[in-house]
């Protein structure tokens, strides 16, 4: 899979998770189970958010939150 793709697919994710995205850590473990099901490596996914998955959720989540989109 393309880092492109992962990175859709990483987005796609908060998207749709955001709301019940509580706990960094807790988030982090339910995004890495959800991707293992797609078959996304875990180094694809953890390059997709930077290199720390729980802060990059937390973040976004964060940001949707303030930006009201959904």
């Amino acid at each position: 899979m393309r880092a492109e793709d992962i990175e859709e697919w990483l987005d796609s994710w908060v998207e749709t998770h955001y709301a019940a995205l509580t706990d960094r850590d807790e988030a982090a473990r339910l995004c890495l189970d959800a991707a293992s099901r797609d078959d996304i490596p875990e180094r694809g996914l953890l390059a997709a958010a930077g290199g720390d998955l729980a802060a990059y959720l937390e973040e976004e989540a964060e940001a949707i939150r303030q930006s009201g989109r959904f």
